[in-house]
């Protein structure tokens, strides 16, 4: 499909470059020419755009609805429980009485839901990107 749409590109460039024609061919050709940068911008969409902001909004909600108690990852590797949660930090325990602040973006993802999260999350949310399971 892609090689249709360059190849048709291709031929109104070259019928509007050309000039040997009548206005009603010219006017043709950049008709052409609009519908396939038209074709483009759709290709665009539905293949760059599109799916990039449904990645934005499922990492949204995933950092949206970690609760206390949920077993996380960190950009860092770092993996921890969520004791504490403000707005825009969590409170992270990573090992017996260690304790971090964090920022919320900085969570890579969610491994394990507690038990009291888990009844309370949608049923579509039961896996995340790193792999991990609700209980």
């Amino acid at each position: 499909m892609f090689s249709l749409l360059l190849s048709t590109a291709a031929q109104a460039w070259a019928q509007s470059a050309a000039g040997a024609g009548g206005a009603q061919q010219q006017q043709g050709g950049g008709a052409q020419l609009f519908i396939i940068m038209g074709g483009f911008i759709l290709i665009f969409y539905f293949l760059l755009i599109r799916p990039q902001k449904k990645q934005q909004k499922e990492r949204q909600n995933m950092l949206d609805n970690i609760k206390k108690g949920d077993r996380i990852q960190t950009n860092g590797g770092l993996l921890g429980t969520v004791t504490g949660i403000d707005a825009s930090e969590l409170t992270v325990l990573i090992a017996p009485e260690v304790r971090v602040k964090m920022a919320r973006a900085a969570v890579a993802g969610v491994l394990k839901r507690s038990p009291d999260s888990s009844s309370k999350s949608d049923s579509g949310d039961s896996s995340d990107k790193t792999g991990g399971k609700a209980d």
